[in-house]
């Protein structure tokens, strides 16, 4: 049986995860700001990459269509942190220096995907941050339908506009949520917005 969300989200708000590697480089990237840095966290999930924006004072918008997560979120009752019950497929976002996606994206589904990347793209201010992960054909699940998935030359081309900083392709053998060993094929990447 697949886990929902909720078991999923719950799962890993137990569990203290470091940020996620593409956000880890944005911070490398983002010179110090003040809380007037605003970024996103589509599909924040448990919240370990929005926790990590909040506490580098950043103001975040964190986006998930599980309330339950935002609710838990919300906890923090950080002045800094906004939620936003909202899918992927009716993404709208405000003006942003940063949209961090870890994870997320490719439960966009296809016939969603352009638009929502569209909107992506739209909302990050000139010299924006993208950090995320997008998952490849190699991967175990790229038969499943509603999911989305690139080879590497159409990331590149969704990257068309934008300085890549850092992109790193991993495949391999690995647990999911359930426990089910499946292949992994994953690209993080952090891309600046020219």
């Amino acid at each position: 049986m697949q886990p929902s969300w909720k078991q999923h989200n719950d799962q890993f708000s137990k569990i203290k995860l470091p940020a996620s590697a593409p956000l880890c480089q944005a911070f490398e990237h983002v010179e110090q700001r003040d809380n007037d840095f605003y970024a996103a966290d589509l599909g924040c999930g448990s919240g370990i990459d929005t926790l990590a924006m909040l506490e580098k004072g950043w103001k975040v918008l964190a986006i998930d269509k599980d309330e339950a997560s935002l609710e838990n979120l919300k906890t923090t009752k950080s002045a800094l942190l906004e939620t936003q019950l909202q899918s992927f497929e009716k993404l709208n976002l405000p003006q942003l220096d940063l949209i961090n996606a870890s994870m997320s994206l490719p439960f966009c589904d296809p016939l969603h995907f352009n638009a929502c990347w569209q909107s992506i793209r739209l909302s990050l201010k000139t010299q924006g941050f993208f950090c995320g992960h997008f998952f490849g054909p190699k991967d175990s699940w790229s038969s499943r339908p509603g999911m989305t998935f690139l080879t590497k030359a159409q990331l590149n081309a969704l990257l068309k506009g934008f300085e890549i900083l850092w992109m790193d392709e991993k495949e391999k053998e690995g647990k999911t949520l359930s426990g089910m060993i499946k292949n992994w094929h994953v690209f993080s990447v952090l891309a600046r917005k020219s």
